[in-house]
């Protein structure tokens, strides 16, 4: 009798493992199993995914999450902000696995950008605590591709932003990397073909982008003092750009300060080796003017840019009429301690201009 109730016991232990309910949902394909998986599970992989109309994708992941993202995913259309997809977790693994997430952008292009229809932003990422997100391929963002918000200790490796369809369609505002409210971020190994900024940093600290390729957009860009969160100094520190290249660009590197906003300040930020070619407008184009998206022409300094240096970069302008290698423009007192190195930039066809001179560079 014993070992017949034994036996019994061992099929039936048999039976649950094999018919596994947790394990069979880990693998989805169906957004409306998305939100059961990624609350039981922590491994789990998301494929081909089509995203209704005007919802957010929200990856609210555990922590230490493993999630794989494959085939090609897709979104209805909506006239709304979004964001379409946001990631949020701690210490989780986000990987591609020759995964595309099609924006679908010319739905909504018009070449109006932030204006016009009102376009989503592609993905938010708010994640933390040693999360890594890698082999990942957007392709038409609507708007802004990827904006980095509330975010710290996350690596982004081997991203490819896929935006060039925009240029005949009406792409505009496409930025590449946005990035506000975080610290200890790093983008390396990526590839961004757009109609905007390839990097955009915002507001943040202890910040790396590396080994990056930048074509068609505005370049590798600062943008401070546009907005203040919470009445908050907008602040951007400890910032490096190296070993990138800008390419078919307006610009090859870009500090714009808001003067029609709030206080704030840049400091500690690095660009070196940086290489251009096809660059449009400037080279290296710093500006303490800007007001209501445009250059005003009188600088002020309510947001100082310090100890900026600049080495090792080289390259070549397209050569057209208003082409200019550097550009400077500081309000009174906003401009110090800047070290400058090994500038090379050819064919630009009107004279560098320059209010302040860094150390090390003659203008």
């Amino acid at each position: 009798m014993n070992g017949f109730v034994k036996v019994v016991a061992l099929l039936a232990t048999a039976t649950v493992v094999s018919a596994d309910p947790l394990k069979a949902s880990c693998s989805v394909s169906n957004y409306n199993d998305i939100a059961a998986a990624v609350k039981s599970c922590t491994t789990l992989t998301l494929t081909d995914i089509t995203v209704p109309a005007s919802t957010t994708l929200e990856l609210s992941l555990q922590s230490g999450t493993k999630l794989t993202l494959a085939g090609t995913w897709k979104w209805e259309y909506a006239e709304w902000a979004g964001p379409l997809i946001e990631i949020k977790g701690s210490k989780v693994t986000v990987r591609g696995d020759s995964v595309t997430l099609d924006g679908r952008g010319a739905q909504w292009w018009d070449g109006k950008g932030d204006s016009g229809v009102k376009k989503p932003k592609f993905m938010r990422i708010k994640t933390t605590g040693g999360s890594t997100l890698s082999d990942i391929k957007l392709l038409n963002c609507p708007r802004q591709c990827i904006s980095i918000n509330s975010a710290s200790d996350t690596t982004i490796d081997n991203f490819y932003l896929e935006v060039t369809a925009g240029d005949t369609e009406g792409g505009h505002n496409t930025d590449g990397f946005d990035v506000s409210s975080s610290t200890g971020i790093t983008v390396k190994n990526s590839i961004v073909k757009n109609q905007d900024d390839c990097v955009a940093v915002n507001q943040g600290s202890n910040m790396l982008f590396h080994n990056l390729t930048c074509s068609g957009g505005h370049g590798l860009s600062l943008s401070v003092g546009q907005s203040s969160e919470n009445g908050s100094p907008n602040t951007v520190s400890n910032i490096t750009f190296s070993d990138s290249s800008v390419m078919k660009s307006d610009n090859g590197i870009h500090i714009k300060t808001h003067s029609d906003a709030g206080t704030g300040a840049v400091k500690d930020v690095t660009y070196s080796n940086i290489k251009f070619s096809n660059i449009r407008k400037y080279g290296i184009n710093i500006q303490e003017d800007y007001e209501d998206g445009s250059s005003s022409g009188h600088p002020k300094g309510n947001i100082p840019i310090t100890n900026l240096k600049i080495n090792e970069i080289s390259g070549s302008m397209t050569g057209d009429s208003s082409s200019m290698p550097v550009y400077i423009l500081c309000g009174s007192g906003g401009c110090s301690s800047w070290t400058w190195s090994s500038i090379s930039i050819s064919n630009g066809k009107k004279a560098n201009s320059c209010n302040f001179e860094p150390s090390g560079f003659t203008c």
